[in-house]
């Protein structure tokens, strides 16, 4: 009969040893440190820098960067290549994978038309202050040259294209545009994180300049600008209109437009999440001057800001599209949810406007010789402790057309909507529901205002009235 030999206490330990360090080897095999990618220039393997693998690249090639810490500043030099970590889609890659101006210019540059096939991804980005330009931009109606330390962290300039994608941007500065730069260019921004960049002027996070920009996919966080967009500013126009859409923008700050300024342009705006972010005098959310955009399908909620439009503030002959949005829960000393100011003529349609507060006109303000039309929107909950929780109207002529004002609030009159100062309001096919006021529980008039009814309204449940005329 064969005997079976015990196997020995110590093979099994040397074994469960083997196994851990083959699982390590396997696992060190996986996170991007040793990937060579046949065919591709490798830094540090081939190059030390990544500038001197750009500097050796030829159209087409693709460089791939182990992570590490790259103390530099690269520039493209119009070449369409790809520049990339190891693992773009591995988060762990990215923030290992450092590209540190160390305070100095910007940390990459696109200037001479590279095309959308010049890709950078899967970085940090991070260290840059921005490099001194002298760009012309619009100013009173006169082109006007602005020198400046421009885009912090990606300056992109001269009808560049280029494809910005799985990067972290973070911790870069600089006088317009803290995090990204574009100007007459044409760049796709998709799918990066940026945040905590600064700017002392517009845009703490990203300034799009007379371009055409695909901005799609991003989390723009807690970046903050001196004067315009904390997250975003748009200036000017291209050739055809700058597309932001899918993002997520949240938590940034400005002087004006909290989340996005935009100054004499017509961006087309979609789906976006802008939330939390805070102006400290006008648009929490969004701040319009002489511009035009379509503000579609976006979720706009508990912005702030100090003297006016929590969600939205639109001055000086702007006239948007505004639809399909939620405006809810924001804050302003005037128009909590919107503030329609200096002869503007919006489109506010088929919006929820919900849950925003103010001491002036809680849902919305109009002023100043402004024409909106205001149509099909549900202007429900808003709290003013003045006048016009709903709606409030000085020397302005809004429609007012099929919407619903319901469980509006004001501590004093108007409690769906007040108009004063001689406004001439068109009012038809409204339905006001259980709003509450001192005097005028749906509508309050006074100071030679005027309703204008040719289709009728109908009132429920009004406090104490439904219609007051001083």
């Amino acid at each position: 009969m064969m005997k079976c030999k015990r196997k020995h206490p110590l093979y099994f330990i040397l074994l469960t040893i083997l196994f851990v360090v083959l699982a390590g080897l396997m696992s060190a095999c996986n996170d991007g440190e040793d990937v060579v990618v046949e065919g591709a220039l490798m830094v540090p393997n081939d190059f030390t820098t990544i500038q001197e693998a750009i500097d050796a690249a030829v159209d087409g090639d693709e460089i791939v960067v182990r992570p590490g810490t790259y103390n530099e500043r690269i520039n493209f030099d119009g070449k369409n290549i790809t520049v990339r970590s190891s693992d773009p889609d591995d988060a762990e890659v990215v923030a290992e994978t450092i590209i540190d101006a160390g305070g100095v210019d910007s940390v990459v540059v696109f200037r001479n038309e590279e095309s959308e096939a010049a890709v950078l991804s899967g970085f940090t980005i991070t260290g840059g202050s921005g490099n001194m330009e002298t760009l012309e931009f619009e100013v009173e109606g006169e082109m006007q040259e602005v020198p400046s330390l421009y885009g912090g962290g990606i300056i992109i300039l001269n009808g560049s294209s280029p494809t910005i994608t799985k990067n972290i941007i973070v911790d870069n500065v600089a006088e317009r545009g803290g995090g990204i730069l574009a100007y007459e260019s044409s760049p796709v921004i998709d799918g990066n994180q940026v945040i905590n960049n600064l700017s002392t002027g517009g845009g703490g996070g990203i300034f799009i300049a007379n371009s055409q920009a695909t901005v799609t996919g991003n989390s723009i966080n807690n970046n903050s600008a001196g004067r315009s967009g904390g997250g975003i500013a748009v200036s000017g126009e291209g050739e055809e209109p700058s597309l932001f859409d899918g993002n997520t923008i949240s938590d940034n700050n400005g002087e004006n437009g909290g989340a996005i300024g935009i100054l004499e342009s017509s961006p087309i705006i979609t789906n976006n999440m802008v939330f939390n972010n805070t102006a400290n005098s006008t648009g929490g959310g969004f701040f319009l001057v002489l511009s035009s955009p379509q503000i579609r399908g976006n979720d706009i909620s508990d912005n702030r800001a100090g003297p006016s439009g929590g969600g939205i503030a639109l001055l000086f002959e702007s006239s948007p599209e505004i639809e399909d949005n939620l405006i809810i829960g924001n804050e302003a000393d005037a128009g909590g949810g919107v503030i329609i100011q200096v002869n503007s003529s919006p489109l506010i349609e088929a919006n929820t406007i919900s849950d925003n507060r103010a001491r002036h006109g809680g849902g919305l303000l109009i002023s100043e010789g402004s024409e909106p039309s205001i149509i099909d929107n549900m202007i429900t909950e808003n709290e003013t402790e003045g006048n016009g929780a709903g709606l409030l109207i000085q020397e302005s002529s809004p429609t007012v057309e099929g919407n619903i004002f319901r469980n509006n609030e004001a501590r004093r009159d108007g409690g769906g909507i007040y108009a004063q100062l001689g406004s001439v309001v068109v009012l038809n096919n409204n339905s006001f529901e259980n709003n509450r006021a001192s005097t005028g529980g749906a509508v309050h008039t006074s100071g030679g205002a005027s309703l204008q009814v040719t289709e009728d309204n109908t009132y429920e449940g009004n406090v104490p009235d439904d219609i007051y005329e001083e």
